[in-house]
């Protein structure tokens, strides 16, 4: 099952390319902690870092019911101090990743090759690792920047558990 939200080789909701750079954002800065979401301090010094609007609160309302427009009025809940995505983790590629890195990392260190080797395969197909390399600092890119460390765990998980998987079949 390929999630709904995919912010690491592209940003889109369920196929549905989001092309505009602040909805991008948005998405990418609730992506960060699925589960808790982000007070609406963080996300308007996500959204304009270098010089905020007029009225950053009603701005942020205007591109959350952009999105709920566009993509669903059930994919962002309001929270008491924000916003978070109405998605579980697995539905989210950016945790995902970690989660797979997680699991790949605890089967490890318990000698269950097999399920590291499975683990990490399921995180690699989410993403290959690669950043843009524009220059620019904007939330989709942080976020990616951040999920290399994940990345490069499942990779090593996976050399690892291959080497040391053992086929099964009966002994010749």
């Amino acid at each position: 099952m390929s999630p709904a939200l995919t912010l690491l080789p592209r940003v889109a909701y369920r196929g549905h390319e989001i092309t505009g750079p602040r909805l991008r954002s948005l998405l990418a800065l609730l992506a960060a902690d699925v589960r808790v979401g982000a007070s609406t301090s963080r996300l308007v010094n996500g959204l304009w870092p270098d010089e905020q609007p007029e009225n950053p609160t009603k701005a942020l309302q205007i591109l959350v019911s952009r999105i709920r427009a566009q993509l669903g009025t059930d994919l962002i809940a309001t929270t008491p101090t924000g916003y978070r995505l109405n998605l579980s983790e697995d539905q989210v590629d950016a945790s995902a990743i970690v989660r797979h890195a997680a699991n790949s990392a605890r089967h490890a260190r318990t000698g269950q090759h097999e399920a590291t080797l499975a683990e990490a395969e399921a995180g690699l197909a989410l993403w290959d690792g690669s950043l843009d390399d524009d220059g620019t600092s904007d939330p989709v890119s942080a976020l990616r920047a951040d999920r290399v460390s994940a990345h490069r765990s499942l990779v090593r998980a996976r050399a690892l558990a291959g080497t040391c998987a053992r086929p099964v079949g009966p002994a010749a």
